[in-house]
């Protein structure tokens, strides 16, 4: 997989600690991380929607559309970065989420594995909107956006793993424009 701009570390390396979230570089290691993290969801739901042969068309679909939001998280985070100064490829970053991801071998593995990796994901995005608040409120509105959406995936993913079924209506586009809060 081309991770570009990303620098990402060998397969048996981690990547460096985040620096402290008092400081800018810190700050830049966890847009870069979370940068990376929504990029390996966005490609890992289009290669599930691909690949699952036992997901069901609405499973599908959502999936897509899941990816599709990660995507625009994506860019936030890196419009955000690019605002600050940020380089990607100042500091490699892990693809150990996507390398277990597409280890699934049916849609519930994957599907399990994923809401497992939203939930964290929700859970740091949360700590750093609370973190950022006074200090870089653009930032903490941005990781506010994507933790608020993460909810929603987590919503549909239950409903989804409960036997229910999404529409189109059942999920609005969150992919409209976001002007990261205050400025």
């Amino acid at each position: 997989m081309d991770w570009s701009p990303f620098v990402v570390c060998a397969p048996e390396e981690y990547a460096p600690a985040s620096r402290g979230l008092g400081s800018a570089e810190g700050i830049a290691d966890r847009l870069r991380t979370a940068a990376f993290a929504e990029r390996q969801a966005f490609a890992a739901f289009l290669w599930a929607a691909e690949k699952m042969s036992d997901a069901s068309d609405e499973l599908r679909a959502a999936w897509r559309r899941i990816g599709l939001e990660e995507e625009m998280h994506l860019n936030l985070l890196l419009g955000r970065m690019a605002e600050l100064g940020v380089k990607v490829e100042d500091r490699p970053v892990s693809d150990r989420l996507w390398r277990r991801l597409i280890q699934s071998k049916t849609a519930p593995e994957f599907s399990a594995l994923m809401r497992d990796a939203e939930a964290r994901g929700r859970a740091a995005e949360e700590s750093f909107r609370r973190s950022l608040a006074q200090r870089d409120p653009v930032t903490a509105a941005i990781f506010g956006r994507i933790a608020d959406d993460e909810a929603e995936h987590l919503a549909v993913a239950d409903r989804l793993a409960a036997g229910g079924v999404e529409s189109n209506a059942d999920y609005p586009s969150k992919t409209k424009d976001f002007d990261g809060g205050p400025r």
